[in-house]
């Protein structure tokens, strides 16, 4: 034991170091990484060496590596190892290599001095703007923008202007770099030169639009009269770019501008405008917005109205309120949607004050926004409107009560089911009930309360009541439906009748049967044998439990519709005793096809499910019979294919 305890200690001790030092990166000296350049060492020897030369090489290194420039295959890595080392002979090896460089080597190396930003390498890369090589050309003007300096940049300049298609977008990417690094440097003057070419309409959209963002950017506040005139510019490029650059813009004067200008645009430019103000949220603007939801264009006036909710402001509530009287539906609907959006104390009190309005659509819109905002705090004020004379009203309150009541509000809910001005209303809150009931967690603890208004209540609000426990469900709910079945009047027992032939358990099964056979309505008694048949053919309860309601059920039938259900549910049970039960149906020409339907099911099942020989042997005669029976071709031909199965597997015994 002492030893395994020794063995797991030091395996512990040695994660740890290994975990406090991970695989180096250098595995040799640079001396060794050197020679490994010089000899014949393979592709990743040599690849692996460049790395770690990237790591510890110093000047040492750079004419072996500044060597493997010109190879294809190592140019890259050569490169990788040269960046990182800090001795200026590696700008010198990289200018040298300038000069004999081609192709994709060449555009490698231009590539690295844009890296280490190798200013005396300009006059060459101004060279190379001009080569013949486009790759070649559009990597100089890269690296010259990284370089940054004002020379590069006039020479960038120069460039682009006498420069092909194919290669301006490159020199204009230079040129963007360049005004970065001019930016950086403080050098504001020379970068705005570069990016007050955004009126040249030559240049591509995408180039006009950074440069008009950086003219307008690099100016600080100088730049508002500029952001103005991009506004109001006929283009549209230049337009939705002045748009992109205010977003960028913090400040009340940015701001301002913005808003004023609302009033100089035409509707689609007025539109991109106040989503920009929205995105700001800032509420100076909001006058301008309200100028312009209340009047103008449809498109302009939705978009202003759309805009409101970012701000949350409690100025917007009296304004989008009056607008949800527009005359125009979409205004209207548009205001409702931001007043629902709005997270204010000022809009609950909007929503109140309409719910408590005298007018019909009023409360109907106060009701919807209470139930959009959740405000559990005015379900007493519901319960107020759930009594209210108007027919529209009282349902819609009722359902917002039972989305925002807790199961504390449940008696008010019940007097109203009692209360009820019309069927509707009745429905409405029991709908509502039933949703608070569901809220606990014991449903059923709310029947016996439910249950004992049952008594006293009037026929319509009893059904209604017992709609209640038939949601619910549960063993004292099924007790109190199952006494309404002798309830003088007849629609109380019918909906009794209908919530017990909907039952989800077998529990209803003894009370259907009775009032199949023991009803004094023959209509009460032909619902109960139709919902009693049903209930059976629910395959959740067991098969033998369904075969045995089949059993008692068989007796009562009589109506060829119900011989039809009775053989629909025996088709069901896959057992030879529900075989028992359908042959003598095969014989009955109202019957026979859906006799011999159920006898093609109970056999499939059986013999799918591994019927062994006996039991096969007792499906022969049913199939014999079925297949004789059958109108149908194709249900006789499934009866035949069967037949001979159950034949083969009777045979094997």
């Amino acid at each position: 034991m002492k030893t395994n305890f020794a063995l797991l200690l030091a395996l512990a001790l040695n994660a740890v170091v290994l975990a406090q030092n991970p695989t180096p990166l250098v595995t040799k000296t640079p001396d060794q990484l050197i020679a490994v350049l010089k000899s014949d060492a393979g592709l990743k020897e040599k690849s692996d060496a460049c790395r770690e030369l990237a790591v510890v090489g110093g000047k040492d290194a750079v004419p072996v590596l500044a060597g493997l420039l010109a190879d294809e295959k190592l140019s890259h890595m050569a490169r990788y190892a040269l960046e990182t080392i800090p001795d200026p002979s590696v700008d010198a090896a990289l200018r040298d290599a300038l000069g004999k460089l081609k192709g994709r080597p060449l555009v490698g190396v231009i590539g690295s001095i844009g890296v280490r930003r190798n200013a005396q390498a300009l006059d060459l890369l101004v060279a190379k703007l001009s080569d013949d090589d486009a790759d070649v050309a559009q990597a100089a003007a890269r690296t010259l923008g990284r370089i940054g300096t004002p020379e590069a940049a006039d020479a960038l300049m120069n460039a682009a202007a006498n420069s092909d298609a194919g290669n301006l977008l490159a020199f204009c990417e230079g040129l963007g770099r360049c005004v970065d690094a001019l930016a950086a440097a403080g050098k504001t003057d020379q970068a705005l030169t570069i990016c007050d070419h955004y009126d040249d309409s030559q240049l591509p959209q995408q180039v006009r639009v950074a440069a008009l963002r950086g003219a307008i950017l690099l100016r600080g506040k100088d730049g508002l009269p500029l952001l103005k005139e991009s506004l109001e510019n006929p283009e549209y490029v230049l337009f939705a770019a002045a748009i992109r650059t205010s977003q960028e813009m913090p400040g009340a004067d940015v701001t301002k501008l913005l808003a004023d200008e609302l009033a100089a645009l035409d509707a689609d430019h007025q539109i991109v405008l106040l989503s920009t103000l929205s995105q700001r949220a800032d509420a100076s603007s909001l006058p301008a917005i309200f100028t312009k939801a209340k009047n103008g264009d449809k498109p302009v006036r939705l978009a202003a109205i759309r805009a409101l909710p970012a701000f949350n402001s409690p100025d917007s509530v009296p304004v989008l309120v009056a607008l949800m009287h527009d005359p125009d539906r979409d205004l209207a609907r548009a205001a409702q949607e931001s007043l629902a959006s709005l997270a204010c104390p000022e809009a609950d009190s909007a929503v109140v004050k309409l719910l408590g309005s005298a007018d019909t659509q009023e409360q109907l819109t106060g009701v919807e926004l209470v139930s959009r905002r959740r405000m559990t705090a005015c379900v007493p004020d519901l319960l107020k409107a759930a009594g209210d004379a108007d027919d529209q009203v009282r349902p819609a309150a009722l359902k917002t009560v039972g989305e925002l009541a807790s199961p504390d509000d449940l008696p008010a809910v019940l007097i109203l089911v009692q209360t009820g001005k019309t069927d509707e209303d009745r429905d409405a809150a029991a709908q509502a009930a039933s949703a608070l009931c569901a809220k606990t967690d014991q449903p059923t603890r709310c029947v016996p309360k439910i249950a004992g208004l049952l008594p006293s209540a009037q026929p319509a609000a009893k059904q209604s009541l017992l709609n209640i426990l038939g949601t619910i469900g549960g063993p004292e709910a099924l007790t109190a439906i199952r006494a309404a079945v002798s309830d003088d009047n007849p629609q109380v027992r019918a909906t009794a009748i209908r919530l017990l032939g909907s039952w989800k358990t077998a529990d209803a099964a003894p009370a259907l049967l009775d009032l199949a056979q023991n009803a004094k309505d023959p209509a009460d008694k032909l619902v109960s044998l139709q919902s009693y048949l049903q209930l059976a053919s629910d395959t959740e309860i067991a098969a033998d439990q369904r075969l045995a309601m089949c059993r008692q059920a068989a007796g009562l039938v009589q109506r060829v519709e119900e011989k039809k259900l009775l053989l629909s549910v025996l088709g069901g049970i896959a057992s030879p005793d529900s075989l028992a039960m359908i042959t003598p149906h095969l014989t009955d020409a109202e019957t026979k096809d859906e006799a011999a339907a159920a006898v093609v099911s109970v056999a499939g099942k059986l013999l799918k499910n591994g019927a062994d020989a006996q039991t096969a042997g007792k499906l022969v005669e049913p199939l014999q019979q079925a297949g004789q029976a059958a109108a149908n071709p194709d249900l006789a031909k499934q009866a035949q294919t069967l037949l001979d199965q159950a034949q083969a597997k009777a045979g094997a015994k």
